[in-house]
């Protein structure tokens, strides 16, 4: 290395360690600045109770999760480098005990007339109250001793812009009336038979997030549809790229129409427009990705905990909380499993026991915190999924465990906004 070099790596270096380290410090910076941040967000957890006999499907959910959208409020400069500015989310949960079902949303108290005005919107009979947060009954301190508990996030087994089955599959063809099937029916019968003292939880936590990162995901999903149908997918390039490609391009086309002459107008568009054939897979495949992106979608993380008195904890009931949400796989686009770095059975070698323990505490202290901390953290799912996964119970279900309103009892407050 020649002496100069040496001389400037002596004499200028530092300044390379001082920029790494002042670029260290603003990175804890940040970090405690948001972790105070979402410790002063307050939250509200509203129960949800909807008369028997009414008629919404989950497409009023669907209309609800759209509405919703508008808490997103995207961060300005000095907010995101400097004041730790969180982007709002909102948590929609189900609390199963024995013989009952309750159905919870948990939301930023400053939004709470806004969440209960488009759920009065779409769901005029609704009764909604305040309720403590029944996760605090359980500390992780007494984890393992007077508890215990199998969690697990649920996370997509492909690409996000594969969608799952949705509620518009659900319907009995041979049924007279009433033909849309409840998937929530299979799911609350599976987490209410279960003996005194045993709990599910579900969580969903849900974020609306800047339409810029929303394109992004668009623009994949369009391009995963080319790639299917056998459409070359190349990079977008700008226009230096562009007359770039053209100059190198331009003595093949010289050549080209000495050999075979000028174009007709309007020729050869078909012909450059062959695809390799498409099998009815992909085509479906293609279809429900076209038809997920173009709703939209939401940063989600789905978690499911199952809790136990000490010793009664049993596999048969850890399978259910996994198999409740197999009804919404499809082989062809998207399935919905157990996180294989969440699950807290998972560690089978190497200080098995201490690291299944770390999973349990952790995915407590997760649900209760509600916890969507990053903004990049999660799948995207459209609203038509999370209504499927997360609606209120109407007439279609018939599972006597979910706790209802009565008739005619709810009505919105006055001033409170429509949906």
């Amino acid at each position: 290395m020649p002496a100069t070099v040496v001389n400037i790596i002596l004499g200028w270096g530092w300044l390379a360690v001082v920029a790494l380290m002042l670029w260290i410090a603003w990175k804890v910076y940040l970090y405690i600045k948001r972790i105070d941040y979402t410790n002063s967000v307050q939250w509200t957890i509203l129960q949800i109770t909807i008369p028997e006999e009414s008629e919404e499907t989950p497409k009023a959910m669907e209309n609800a999760f759209d509405v919703w959208d508008g808490i997103h409020k995207a961060p300005d400069l000095i907010e995101k480098y400097f004041e730790g500015y969180v982007e709002a989310w909102y948590s929609c949960e189900i609390h199963c005990e024995k013989g009952r079902a309750r159905y919870l949303m948990v939301v930023p108290t400053m939004h709470r007339t806004f969440f209960e005005g488009v759920i009065y919107g779409q769901y005029p009979q609704a009764t909604i109250i305040e309720v403590e947060d029944y996760t605090l009954r359980y500390h992780w301190k007494d984890l393992e001793k007077t508890f215990d508990m199998y969690g697990t996030e649920i996370v997509l087994t492909r690409d996000d812009i594969m969608p799952i089955k949705t509620y518009k599959s659900y319907e009995d063809v041979l049924a007279e009336e009433d033909k849309f099937v409840d998937p929530h029916q299979a799911l609350i019968e599976a987490y209410t038979n279960i003996d005194e003292g045993q709990e599910f939880w579900v969580q969903i936590v849900v974020r609306p997030i800047d339409p810029k990162l929303i394109s992004k995901w668009e623009e994949h999903g369009e391009q995963e549809i080319d790639k299917i149908a056998g459409k070359e997918v190349g990079k977008s390039m700008g226009w230096l790229g562009q007359g770039w490609q053209g100059l190198l391009s331009l003595p093949a086309e010289i050549v080209r129409a000495a050999v075979e002459g000028p174009a007709e107008p309007g020729a050869g568009g078909k012909d450059k427009l062959r695809f390799p054939f498409t099998s009815e897979t992909d085509k479906a495949r293609m279809q429900g990705i076209l038809d997920k992106i173009s709703q939209g979608g939401y940063k989600t993380r789905i978690r499911v905990i199952h809790i136990a008195p000490m010793g009664q904890l049993h596999k048969p009931n850890i399978s259910r909380a996994i198999g409740a949400f197999k009804q919404f796989n499809t082989f062809h686009l998207n399935s919905l499993a157990p996180s294989p770095e969440t699950k807290t059975n998972g560690p089978n070698y190497i200080l098995k026991a201490w690291r299944r323990y770390m999973r349990k505490r952790r995915i407590l202290l997760y649900f209760q915190w509600r916890d969507l901390f990053s903004a990049n953290e999660g799948d995207m799912m459209s609203a038509e999924e999370l209504a499927t996964l997360y609606h209120f119970p109407a007439k279609y279900m018939r599972a006597p465990a979910v706790e209802r309103a009565k008739a005619g009892l709810g009505s919105a407050p006055d001033n409170v906004p429509y949906a």
